[in-house]
């Protein structure tokens, strides 16, 4: 399940080569091994922010071969989210290939007959990861009892303030018909602020459930964790996703208490800034 291959996925055809971007700000990196190479050059991916299909080829293979697509596209709009724009219209894929690692980016949105089908598939898996936050508020009994059908990890997302009770109303209803193996994915520092952001975390684990801190890009961002949120301040961020990321080494300690050896680096950097200002 963790074979995820880091960064650039790369892979030859005769003379063309495939450069597969998964985000925006590696695409520097793509132009640069694409200069290199004497001949044809195909790009594609997320990074590339528009829809791209290498045909004959399905380069989620290059970047894990267990993992798979079912459905292409979203049919919601939320502001801090690519895929629309990248994948086009919500569509399911007739001729997908079953992979226990399923990453659709709303699986949900399909219909009740594709699901069924989608579970079926995946029932010669021992284990299969739900690997995209789930919409809570489309989680109903007959997904959840289909789901309950395999050896599964769940995940949900919590980006918001408004949708707590459909999240937690997911979270119960998955524990009774589905499996206890659920994660929830909580956007921080994006149109929020720190206070908010560890309030919704908390939220998450006061159901019993680890939160997995996501955070925000902006859809063009051309280097990675450069965009810092008004109200917020790099440090916070980067404690935050520390913290709450290593809840299983971290939560004996306070937050507040929480200081790791990074945690001191970027403090040191903040203070002599700040005194290099006053000067």
């Amino acid at each position: 399940m963790k074979n995820w291959h880091n960064g650039i996925a790369t892979w030859e055809v005769g003379k063309t080569l495939y450069i597969s971007v998964p985000f925006t700000w590696l695409m520097d990196e793509a132009q640069k091994i694409a200069a290199a190479y004497k001949g044809t050059v195909n790009i594609g991916g997320p990074g590339i922010m528009k829809p791209s299909e290498i045909e004959g080829y399905e380069p989620i293979l290059f970047h894990n071969p267990l993992a798979t697509f079912t459905t292409r596209g979203c049919p919601n709009r939320c502001g801090f989210c690519a895929v629309p724009k990248i994948e086009g219209e919500f569509r399911e894929l007739p001729g997908y290939r079953p992979a226990p690692v399923v990453c659709d980016n709303n699986l949900l949105a399909a219909t009740n007959r594709h699901i069924r089908g989608v579970v079926d598939n995946l029932k010669y898996f021992p284990f299969v990861d739900f690997n995209q936050g789930l919409e809570a508020r489309r989680f109903t009994h007959e997904v959840a009892d289909m789901f309950g059908e395999l050896n599964c990890r769940v995940r949900f997302a919590f980006d918001r303030w408004g949708t707590e009770q459909a999240v937690k109303d997911a979270i119960d209803l998955c524990r009774q018909r589905t499996t206890k193996d659920i994660q929830v994915y909580c956007l921080i520092g994006y149109k929020d602020t720190p206070d908010d952001a560890r309030a919704r975390l908390e939220l998450i684990r006061s159901w019993g459930v680890l939160p997995n801190p996501m955070r925000f890009q902006p859809l063009d961002a051309q280097r990675k964790h450069e965009y810092i949120a008004p109200g917020w301040t790099d440090y916070e961020l980067k404690k935050m996703m520390r913290y709450y990321s290593r809840l299983i080494y971290t939560s004996p300690i306070p937050y507040d208490e929480f200081v790791d050896r990074n945690d001191h680096a970027d403090q040191a950097v903040m203070d002599f800034n700040r005194n290099e200002v006053k000067e």
